[in-house]
């Protein structure tokens, strides 16, 4: 998959995308809702998975890079998984590099992101979860018009403790 917006080119991650991938998940800042940092072997593992072909099954991700048209600038990553595909239903998520946060980028991404996956794929449903503290994304998630579904309690294990998170979702009869 690979698709343009006013600012960004959204495409597949590439081997050429290491370092930024790396420098960008080693970052305690933007790591802290989503796990620890990761090492550069965790980086590389991300892009080995990310080259191969995307089967279009259960849980399976799609890794898309987030690149600035204007600079050529790696952004961010975006992913899709399907979480039941029999029943259409999918998840998302986004990472931004810690210098492109508060930009509009992420919005801009998404937003293109889940109109480009219901027009592609026989979705009905999009979800997305976040910790219940990560402000910035469930705001995110707002904006792009999901709903709140509800509260996952201690659905992930963040600096070794479990923490609540917030499932979000969009219906493709919703999209804007």
């Amino acid at each position: 998959m690979q698709f343009e917006t006013a600012r960004l080119i959204i495409r597949p991650l590439q081997y050429d995308d290491l370092n930024d991938v790396y420098e960008s998940r080693k970052n305690p800042e933007t790591s802290k809702y989503i796990g620890p940092p990761a090492s550069r072997k965790e980086a590389e593992k991300r892009i080995e998975e990310a080259l191969l072909p995307w089967r279009e099954t259960d849980h399976h991700r799609l890794m898309l890079a987030i690149i600035c048209k204007t600079t050529r600038q790696f952004i961010g990553e975006l992913v899709f998984k399907y979480v039941h595909k029999n029943c259409n239903i999918g998840e998302i998520g986004y990472r931004l590099s810690s210098q492109h946060i508060g930009k509009g980028y992420a919005f801009e991404a998404t937003h293109e992101f889940i109109r480009c996956l219901f027009d592609r794929f026989s979705l009905n449903k999009i979800n997305a979860i976040c910790a219940t503290d990560n402000q910035a994304s469930w705001q995110l998630m707002e904006k792009l018009g999901m709903k709140k579904e509800g509260l996952l309690r201690e659905n992930m294990y963040l600096h070794g403790q479990y923490q609540d998170s917030f499932i979000y979702s969009i219906l493709k009869r919703e999209m804007q």
